[in-house]
């Protein structure tokens, strides 16, 4: 069986290789009929998504980095309870038939359902995962005065500036963020979105990922952070069971014991029956981003040290109530930002190259 299978996984590999590349061809270029699809619609779980994705959109069209000439959609699943691909897909049909009216049908769509929250890779979470980057090198179009130390072909950094004395282990995946000179990432860790400027070790099979927030019109940062391995999915339904969750290896709730925090339900947003990590308001909220990346890192140490790290005295939110109160125009422009300063910076060296 093993040997029958082989060829079919090596011809799907290719068809696939063959498509990317494909794809890579026509990106910025405007399309004829008949080689790409002539609408492409993707769906979003909410209006905050609905707007990342055409924000999203926008700047990958306005940067030619799809194909020119095709038209691009994205309907919102309706408020309320779950609908499922097969609810999405008839109501995005519906939207279609809105704008097309009985053309749509004699069209080829493309029809991508992207409408979930990703609890099993919380850094797709805020902006989606149809944009999430792959790391299939991805280092990839980022800036160092010189290659940081350990990283390279084992690790994998993403549209950042990193100063070369900071140092990314094995398998580490770095996206959309500011490493300092006194910062180390320990293997096998994502890190998205942040900005540490301090000294900072981050330990191995750490995730850490930033969000910019929107609260009472002010703008502030809470960054999660959790072990790669952490079931953010896993829920009990009593108190008395949180002691079966685990954060980083460690009981959910000694956890709690060393931030100070005590087990109530306060504790947790939204269902009171099923509780997570998804829902445990355990992540300050801080005015700055740096700040906010240095606060959770200290959690994350305190579990490593069993030391107490007290966190009475901050507001605390759970990654449920993050994604409500995400700011998706501030994620979207800081991510822009370290575009345009990469892009001053190879420009500056490529002159250099050339003077």
């Amino acid at each position: 069986m093993a040997a029958a299978l082989a060829p079919l996984g090596v011809t799907l590999r290719e068809a696939t290789q063959r498509k990317l590349r494909r794809f890579s061809e026509l990106r910025g270029k405007p399309v004829t009929a008949g080689e790409f699809w002539d609408i492409v619609a993707i769906t979003a779980a909410d209006e905050k998504q609905e707007l990342a994705y055409k924000q999203q959109l926008s700047e990958k069209l306005k940067k030619k980095e799809l194909p020119l000439g095709v038209q691009y959609h994205v309907f919102v699943d309706p408020a309320g309870v779950k609908i499922g691909n097969g609810g999405s897909t008839l109501c995005a049909l519906r939207c279609l038939e809105k704008i097309y009216g009985n053309k749509w049908n004699s069209f080829t769509i493309l029809l991508i359902h992207s409408g979930g929250y990703s609890q099993r890779l919380p850094n797709a979470s805020a902006l989606g995962k149809i944009f999430t980057a792959l790391p299939f090198e991805s280092i990839a179009f980022s800036t160092f005065s010189a290659i940081p130390e350990s990283s390279g072909n084992t690790s994998c950094i993403i549209q950042s500036i990193l100063d070369s004395r900071c140092s990314v282990a094995t398998g580490s995946v770095v996206e959309y963020s500011r490493l300092g000179p006194d910062v180390s990432v320990g293997e096998n860790c994502i890190i998205s979105g942040c900005h540490i400027i301090t000294a900072a070790v981050l330990p191995a099979y750490s995730f850490v990922c930033s969000l910019s927030l929107k609260m009472n019109g002010h703008l502030k940062y809470s960054t999660m952070a959790f072990g790669v391995q952490d079931n953010l999915k896993k829920n009990v339904k009593t108190l008395s069971d949180i002691k079966l969750l685990q954060f980083f290896g460690v009981c959910f709730l000694s956890c709690l014991d060393i931030w100070n925090l005590k087990v109530t339900e306060e504790l947790f947003s939204g269902n009171k029956t099923c509780l997570s990590l998804w829902n445990a308001r355990i992540f300050p909220v801080c005015s700055s981003l740096s700040d906010s990346v240095t606060i959770s890192l200290k959690m994350l140490n305190a579990i490593q040290n069993k030391s107490a790290f007290s966190l009475n005295n901050y507001k605390l939110l759970s990654i449920e109530e993050m994604l409500v109160y995400k700011d998706v125009e501030d994620m979207i422009t800081y991510r822009e930002q370290i575009f345009l300063e990469i892009t001053l910076n190879t420009k500056k060296q490529s002159d250099l190259e050339t003077s």
